[in-house]
């Protein structure tokens, strides 16, 4: 996946893209930020399904709406301030640039039932993995769009597109401008 991405950014450039590199200071704060913000909000949404027919949720699904119920409303509103100054970062590093260029996944689409995959040298959970590079876009609310890259791998990769708010359509006619070239040629 890196290497396809990495791949996709030098079409990019040799295009007369113009990349810079930029941060989102609190991005290794997500997880922490994400969990105590939707495991409450979905428990909230299915409260009284989950009542009613507890049977009609996956083990893992309903366990993790059961630990909704337990995040306290402090920490609820922690991670709301939180994912705001993280939105607000992601605007910084927004300013000057049309999109942010990130790979969707640091890995290629896991089969189905697979629980860890090694990243590196490291083994992590699947889910985690997942999340990572997508999570500070579904909790800021900023336009993401992702485009096919890795043509070749055994399983699909692509790059992500993250764009300011309120700027979709821009964001799509970029993403049908760079789509040719984030694969490679044949």
């Amino acid at each position: 996946v890196a290497r396809a991405y990495e791949d996709a950014l030098g079409r990019f450039e040799d295009a007369g893209v113009t990349l810079v590199d930029v941060r989102v200071p609190h991005a290794a704060d997500l997880p922490a930020i994400y969990l105590h913000i939707v495991l409450p909000e979905a428990a909230a949404f299915h409260a009284a399904t989950l009542e009613r027919c507890p049977e009609r949720y996956t083990p893992n699904v309903r366990l993790r709406l059961e630990m909704g119920r337990y995040v306290l409303a402090e920490d609820y509103l922690r991670a709301l301030a939180a994912k705001r100054v993280v939105a607000a970062e992601i605007d910084r590093a927004l300013d000057g640039v049309d999109a942010l260029v990130l790979p969707t996944l640091p890995i290629a689409a896991p089969l189905i039932g697979e629980e860890s995959v090694l990243i590196g040298e490291r083994r992590e959970p699947v889910r985690a993995a997942m999340l990572r590079l997508t999570q500070p876009f579904n909790l800021s609310g900023h336009p993401a769009l992702a485009l096919p890259c890795g043509a070749g791998l055994p399983l699909p990769a692509s790059l992500q597109l993250v764009a300011r708010h309120a700027r979709t359509w821009r964001l799509l006619d970029l993403g049908a401008a760079l789509a040719p070239l984030a694969q490679p040629r044949d």
